[in-house]
């Protein structure tokens, strides 16, 4: 965690950056209410475009796309490569380049520090942490001086927090990379920063080239994360170009309320209809890392008001790009898929509800011109 002497408006999602594919990626056409889509969604898009395996690590795309951020910070203002490497490495060690919230469980907290800390379950993130008031990426402390919750917890001042401080550090471009981004966190554990420089260089290597053309401004804008779908006005999109797998209704001996749409990691989910969000938010126990049957709720959990008593839900995500009270279009990016919550698997878990009563999403979107039998993935 930052220590107790170092310690724009809160993003969407968790990890929203300006894209550059990784890798060749498969293309998808989704079926719409009666139209194709002018894009071609990648079933592989995610937070930071696709996953990657960097120095014999599995990063998925929540973490690539964090990473991304980090490395668009340091171009935009102008830093050397050499920044992005420590602070990658440091991100890395403190949260495993997830932006984490913090429950204020803590005991070294009072109960008005507690309540702060808490407020950062608010805002879009990746999973909890309790390690005093840390939160985000670098576990950056409000009661250090780091700034408000709402700020650290956009994933942009983040960045921008860690490089401030960064470059005030005597001759951090020479210093040992753990020395460097000790001087910055005053961590417990100064020396375990080391340990990821490999990981650290070669992420930079791999992203730094198209950071550089990276305009200041748009650095973690929300357009730049998966392609959201061109979907005629009033009609219906499908939410996923994943697999049919199970069905509505009865399902081990309760009622299955939805469908289940199962797809790659991170792949993209997209609201079947314009709508307001009225949920966007983890509805189990936790929600950083993936659930189980054993585990009650949703997850992260996205739903949508469409007016006329519809309402839409989106749950299991690895996380979501919106907030309550957020007008979305239809075939607006919403999240991305994931297994948080009540799940054993990969999947899109999608309800449609009338009158707060849920009803079988097939025969709903077939009548606006969705098949969810037909696979809408790459060669189907």
């Amino acid at each position: 965690m930052a220590g107790t002497d170092a310690g724009r408006t809160a993003l969407a999602a968790g990890a929203a950056v300006i894209v550059l594919p990784l890798l060749a990626m498969s293309t998808v056409l989704l079926l719409l209410g009666g139209a194709a889509s002018s894009e071609t969604p990648n079933t592989s898009c995610g937070a930071g475009g696709t996953g990657a395996t960097v120095a014999g690590i599995a990063l998925d795309a929540v973490q690539m796309g964090h990473a991304w951020t980090i490395v668009d910070v340091a171009a935009a203002r102008g830093l050397p490569a050499h920044a992005a490497t420590v602070a990658l490495a440091t991100a890395w060690q403190e949260s495993r380049l997830r932006m984490l919230a913090n429950d204020g469980s803590s005991l070294e907290l009072t109960a008005e520090q507690a309540a702060v800390t808490a407020a950062s379950l608010s805002y879009p993130h990746d999973g909890l942490g309790s390690d005093h008031d840390s939160v985000n990426t670098f576990q950056q402390r409000w009661i250090a001086g780091w700034g408000t919750v709402a700020e650290l917890m956009d994933p942009v001042y983040a960045a921008e927090a860690f490089y401030t401080r960064l470059v005030d550090v005597p001759d951090w471009e020479t210093v040992p990379l753990t020395q460097a981004a000790q001087a910055v966190q005053i961590s417990a554990a100064g020396g375990a920063y080391a340990r990821w420089e490999p990981l650290a260089q070669q992420l930079t290597a791999m992203l730094w080239p198209g950071s550089q053309t990276v305009d200041a401004d748009t650095v973690g804008a929300v357009d730049g994360v998966c392609p959201g779908l061109s979907v005629p006005d009033g009609a219906w999109a499908r939410p996923s170009a994943g697999v049919l797998t199970s069905g509505f209704g009865p399902r081990w001996g309760s009622q299955h309320a939805g469908v289940d749409l199962a797809g790659p990691r991170g792949s993209p989910v997209y609201a079947a209809a314009a709508g307001t969000v009225l949920t966007a938010a983890c509805t189990s126990a936790f929600c950083d890392r993936d659930g189980s049957l054993g585990l009650a709720g949703y997850g992260n959990l996205v739903e949508l008001d469409h007016g006329d008593e519809v309402t839409t839900r989106y749950a299991h995500l690895s996380g979501y790009t919106v907030t309550p009270g957020q007008q979305v279009p239809a075939g607006g990016l919403l999240g991305f898929q994931g297994s948080t919550g009540n799940s054993t698997g990969v999947h899109l878990h999608f309800e449609v509800r009338l009158d707060g009563a849920p009803v079988d999403p097939a025969p709903w979107l077939a009548e606006r011109g969705v098949d969810l039998s037909l696979h809408a993935g790459a060669g189907a």
